[in-house]
């Protein structure tokens, strides 16, 4: 079906107005502590839904990996530092040239604590939830973005299976953010389960217009 001219024209600008509508939650996410530079970086960069969605279930799987290293060590594996492929003559350059004097040493930052990394998976885990209700209503890849949306559900079903193992073990202040991620999660829960059955809903659209189109080249 085609559109009028007028008619292309509103929907164009629906379209671009939704999507602006989205980057809300990215904006307030730039103005807290929580991320890093780096990571502001990458959200900028993940502007289809279902890169984004991708990207914040990393951000959370990396501050809980951090809480799980404070209360279990032994759960949490290590990843090896990522080595930069780089020629030999370079890395013989490197070694040779002479490094730069500081002008001043930077003061070691004290480790964060339990607290302060639920904390901010907290923060992650409110941005998610920010994230799909503005998805909800922009045009998308149905089928990325319930890939997305799984990996997502999967990964935060095996961290409140965790949080439920460790919580009788917390203090009184780790209790307390403990119980607001768990309220948080239950949540999230419900809003992936919704935007699934949306986008099945959507591939199961795609696929019977694309059957109707076949039918009617025959």
């Amino acid at each position: 079906m085609r559109f009028p001219v007028s008619s292309r024209l509103v929907y164009k600008v629906l379209t671009i107005a939704l999507a602006c509508c989205c980057w809300t939650a990215v904006v307030r996410a730039y103005k807290d502590d929580y991320l890093t530079d780096e990571e502001i970086e990458q959200l900028r960069e993940a502007q289809e839904p279902h890169a984004r969605i991708k990207l914040l279930g990393e951000l959370l799987e990396h501050r809980l990996d951090k809480a799980r290293a404070i209360k279990d060590p032994g759960a949490v594996k290590l990843k090896p530092p990522e080595s930069k492929p780089g020629k030999k003559k370079n890395a013989k350059a490197e070694k040779t040239a002479p490094e730069p004097k500081a002008e001043k040493m930077a003061e070691p930052q004290e480790p964060k604590s339990f607290v302060s990394w639920m904390e901010e998976y907290l923060q992650c885990l409110e941005e998610v939830s920010a994230n799909l209700e503005n998805f909800s209503g922009l045009p998308l890849d149905p089928k990325a973005y319930r890939k997305s949306l799984t990996k997502l559900d999967e990964t935060l079903q095996g961290h409140s299976q965790w949080i439920d193992q460790i919580e009788s073990k917390l203090d009184r202040p780790e209790k307390k953010v403990v119980t607001e991620v768990s309220d948080v999660l239950e949540e999230v829960a419900e809003d992936l389960k919704a935007a699934i059955e949306k986008a099945e809903e959507q591939i199961k659209l795609l696929k019977a217009a694309e059957k109707a189109r076949s039918s009617r080249r025959k």
